[in-house]
């Protein structure tokens, strides 16, 4: 049920921040036709699977004040793509870190997923592309009983593909992400007869992650 809330609340992040994934559409239109054109027509479907590290995420400590970020740890994330014309694709890419803030004492699971465009640079051994995607992130915890949070959010990537076969790749890519707190202090809160608490709080109006990532493309 969670992830069709998360679907439904990208939708809605999307008709809000459209633009984002329409520059990058739009460069690959100023560009011209990508090389790729030229050779064989190829395949418009994708899957990518990768691994990766994902830092940063600064909140702050109900009571206290002091702020703390998230530790940096593994994350791991599958896109799928759609190329509707050479060098330009949709692309939807949901990625996932499971990860903790010591000095709250509490386990964060943090995940993204995000809708937007990808313009690729053909012509060279390595195919090096730009991408950007607006959705929604969710923060929950876990072991404890305070539900969780969704959020609008936007990426921006760069990366690298190394084309093996037409059908598989090796990729590798840098990607940003920003949340937006809405305007709301408390954070993972739980209320109950007798008791109030949060276990985190926003530090600011947005939330910054910074991912490195790499692994396998399959076109089909």
């Amino acid at each position: 049920m969670e992830l069709f809330v998360m679907v439904a609340v990208a939708m809605r992040c999307m008709r809000a921040a459209v633009m984002l994934p329409a520059l990058v559409m739009a460069m690959g239109l100023l560009a011209g036709p990508s090389p790729v054109a030229a050779g064989e027509a190829s395949p418009s479907l994708s899957t990518s699977v990768m691994l990766g590290y994902r830092d940063g995420g600064r909140f702050e400590l109900p009571g206290s004040g002091e702020r703390s970020s998230l530790d940096g740890d593994i994350s791991h994330a599958i896109a799928l793509g759609y190329e509707f014309e050479p060098g330009n694709a949709w692309e939807l890419i949901f990625s996932q870190q499971r990860t903790s803030l010591p000095a709250a004492g509490v386990d964060v699971d943090v995940a993204y997923l995000h809708l937007g465009g990808r313009l690729e640079f053909a012509g060279h051994r390595f195919v090096p592309y730009l991408s950007g995607g607006v959705g929604a992130t969710r923060l929950s915890a876990r072991g404890i009983n305070v539900g969780s949070e969704l959020r609008p959010s936007l990426s921006l990537a760069g990366g690298l593909e190394w084309p093996l076969t037409r059908h598989f790749a090796f990729r590798m890519e840098a990607r940003g992400y920003l949340t937006m707190s809405g305007g709301d202090r408390g954070l993972l809160c739980f209320s109950g007869p007798g008791d109030a608490f949060c276990q985190l709080a926003w530090s600011g109006d947005v939330l910054g992650q910074a991912e490195v990532m790499g692994g396998m493309t399959f076109r089909f």
